[in-house]
């Protein structure tokens, strides 16, 4: 009885008209619990090491995602939580060889929402559900499988199963190509759905900014992220993630052959959230380059995601991780 009523908890908890769910039975963070209650510390045991960000390491490692515990178990104390889909969505990816990713075994489904495609990835699961299958659609609360521990190249001891849930968007559809120029040691199992390919946002911040009202959906809420810079990239191409997102692309009456390049404005967690095509006439780049910083807000505090520039005695310079994800799209 206690089951079907967490169910009955769990089938209840959507946000507005909708529709979003909970990926898991707990009914904390519906109850206005503090994180202490449904998110899964690493072997710190400091909860805040399982949100999203800057949390590992004394806040040196990236975790692009949230970690759920489990509120149900058998006889051996093993997790018994399924896992549900938050929004409804396209199956696009089931990896079951927990040895082929450090996401262990993981689900990936794709939504659409009015001109921006997303995506949310479930992970670290004990199984699959039977009726989960490649290229089905799925409504928002179907059981997709089972919590658990797995995960490729290293172990999460049982006593700390969970989930963990990223939502974001995906770079590239030629990320194959740039993966093998990199000359990796191992190979890509994941296709497109590799994990060097999704950038996600904090997975919490968003169900707070729905369960408040400050966003209807997630495409308002990306919408709705501070803007931290902009830059310029020469490139007469027109890059598959604004093919996949034209809700992010300025309207501008440039055809194909005239585009020269892009002016793209970068937000909080790094998704390039504006695109303006730009004829050669309105580059701004300097001899030799392909890639100039534009506009940036210097007081911007990178406290939870990896930073998109960096000061040094010269002033702002671009960062690593965004010159790597601008290669991606641009690849």
């Amino acid at each position: 009885m206690k089951w079907l009523q967490t169910i009955f908890i769990f089938l209840a908890f959507t946000f507005n008209c909708y529709g979003l769910v909970w990926p898991t039975p707990n009914p904390a963070f519906a109850n206005g619990e503090s994180i202490e209650a449904y998110v899964q510390a690493t072997v710190s045991g400091n909860p805040s090491s399982g949100l999203y960000g800057m949390v590992r390491n004394k806040g040196t490692k990236f975790h692009e995602g949230l970690d759920l515990f489990g509120i149900q178990f058998d006889a051996k104390k093993e997790v018994l939580d399924p896992i549900f889909a938050v929004l409804p969505g396209k199956v696009v990816h089931i990896n079951e060889d927990s040895s082929k990713s450090r996401y262990g075994i993981y689900i990936v489904l794709s939504h659409k929402d009015g001109g921006l495609n997303f995506y949310s990835l479930y992970a670290h699961l004990d199984s699959v559900d039977d009726g989960i299958r490649l290229n089905h659609f799925i409504k928002e609360g179907t059981r997709l499988g089972r919590m658990g521990n797995s995960a490729g190249g290293y172990e999460i001891p049982e006593i700390r199963a969970h989930l963990h849930f990223e939502i974001g968007v995906q770079l590239s559809d030629n990320f194959q190509s740039w993966y093998k120029a990199q000359s990796f040691e191992t190979q890509n199992w994941h296709k497109n759905w590799n994990g060097m390919n999704l950038l996600g946002v904090d997975p919490l911040d968003f169900y707070q900014s729905i369960l408040k009202n400050q966003s209807v959906d997630f495409k308002s809420y990306i919408k709705s992220l501070p803007k931290v810079l902009s830059v310029q990239v020469r490139s007469h191409t027109m890059p598959f993630f604004i093919q996949n997102n034209p809700s992010f692309l300025e309207a501008k009456g440039l055809s194909k052959s005239e585009i020269a390049g892009w002016e793209i404005t970068f937000s909080r967690y790094g998704i390039p959230i504006r695109w303006k095509a730009l004829a050669e006439s309105e580059l701004n780049l300097e001899n030799g380059t392909d890639i100039k910083l534009t506009r940036y807000n210097p007081n911007y505090d990178f406290g939870v995601e990896p930073a998109l520039f960096v000061k040094n005695n010269s002033g702002i310079v671009r960062s690593n991780v965004l010159l790597l994800n601008i290669e991606k799209l641009f690849f």
